[in-house]
């Protein structure tokens, strides 16, 4: 058996979100992007929740779920690394918008960009385990 350890959460129901990233198009299986910046996340899509240092919250979910989206893109090549200060910022944006307070949020893109240019701006997939 073959399988990958880190995730915490699975997405329950496909949604889609509106993001300033315009011009791409990319599918795999579980997630899309479409030219005009909407990203649309399938049912059965896992993600870690909030990475580094930052603890995970109700408000924080949604925008790391479209944070580790457009983070893989980027980790696999299928997006530019200069739009990953544009991916960092969206998820203040989501964040903000489901109610968490704005320094909260200032201090969390704080968080995420001090990791990125540390372990996260390596690019990495994740290990395949066998058991």
């Amino acid at each position: 058996m073959k399988y990958y350890r880190g995730y915490k959460y699975v997405v329950a129901e496909t949604f889609s979100v509106q993001t300033p990233i315009l011009g791409f198009t990319i599918q795999d299986k579980l997630t899309a992007l479409q030219p005009d910046g909407t990203l649309t996340v399938q049912q059965w899509y896992p993600w870690d929740g909030n990475s580094g240092p930052c603890v995970d919250w109700r408000s924080s979910l949604k925008a790391s779920c479209v944070h580790d989206v457009l983070c893989d893109y980027i980790n696999m090549g299928w997006l530019p690394d200069y739009l990953q200060p544009i991916v960092d910022q969206e998820y203040y944006q989501i964040s903000t918008e489901k109610g968490m307070w704005w320094q909260w949020a200032r201090v969390r893109l704080l968080a995420i960009r001090w990791y990125m240019t540390g372990k996260g701006a390596k690019r990495y997939t994740r290990k395949i385990l066998e058991a």
